[in-house]
């Protein structure tokens, strides 16, 4: 039979063992360590996602009456660029498409402004499902979504994307890239990833985790694991290059992004 006051030394002496081994642990663990460098990153960008982000809401007018066509939910758009008076932001062609009507009005909802603040359609391009917005100002500050050319992407790097589901404001999901792929849709490859993206997140932003910008998601796929498709950045860029900015609209997005070659 062991001795009791023999199992009590051994249990105090292997309790202040692992109480200076964690002590030890602490002090030469590295809290600026990749791992915790990463978790800040991503949180800052989704910090910004968020302030760059607005929803674009579309009424129609009919006959004389004006409605509503996204009652139920809100599309999305980004803010790519600010100039002296005006915000420029990224969306859909399917989120304002005009179709027929008579007349189309475009309001956007940035996540710090509770109103709506109309917006013109400076351009749009059915074949790459792009549109672009242009509103005033104002008084508020918002977040500009970084862009440059050709952001490394690689197969299970993880994205952020940014949305506007069931009218929700800028609701952000992380996901990973898993590479190019062809779509129905249009004729060019699109980005494959896995953040998911719901209806009302269509023209909203997804990038790295740097929160520099790499698509505008568009679609959702449906299966046994849900998958979201985006315009990739070479289809953004080619089509801010092919929207006929007049010189003034042209020199502030060359100095801003350097787009416009």
């Amino acid at each position: 039979m062991l001795n009791l006051k023999k199992v009590s030394m051994l249990a105090l002496t292997m309790m202040i063992v692992l109480t200076l081994s964690g002590c030890a642990f602490i002090e030469e663990f590295d809290f600026e360590s990749e791992e915790y460098a990463l978790e800040d990153s991503m949180l800052e960008s989704r910090s910004l996602l968020r302030r760059a982000n607005v929803g674009v809401n579309v009424e129609y007018k009919e006959d004389g009456v004006f409605f509503d066509r996204q009652a139920e939910s809100q599309g999305s758009g980004v803010i790519f660029l600010k100039d002296t008076t005006h915000y420029y932001a990224l969306t859909n062609f399917h989120v304002i498409d005009p179709g027929d009507y008579d007349t189309t009005l475009v309001n956007v909802i940035p996540s710090m402004v509770e109103d709506e603040i109309e917006a013109e359609v400076i351009t749009m391009d059915p074949s790459r499902d792009l549109a672009l917005l242009k509103f005033e100002i104002g008084s508020f500050d918002l977040g500009v979504i970084e862009i440059v050319d050709n952001p490394e992407l690689e197969r299970n790097q993880m994205l952020l994307a940014v949305g506007n589901p069931s009218a929700v404001n800028s609701i952000v999901t992380y996901g990973q890239y898993l590479g190019m792929v062809e779509t129905g849709d249009v004729d060019f490859d699109v980005i494959y990833h896995s953040a998911l993206i719901y209806p009302g997140n269509s023209g909203g932003a997804l990038t790295n985790i740097e929160g520099q910008l790499i698509g505008i998601n568009t679609w959702g796929v449906e299966g046994e694991e849900e998958k979201s498709l985006a315009v990739p950045l070479e289809e953004i860029l080619a089509f801010l290059r092919e929207s006929g900015f007049d010189e003034e609209q042209e020199e502030s997005l060359e100095t801003a992004k350097g787009l416009i070659e």
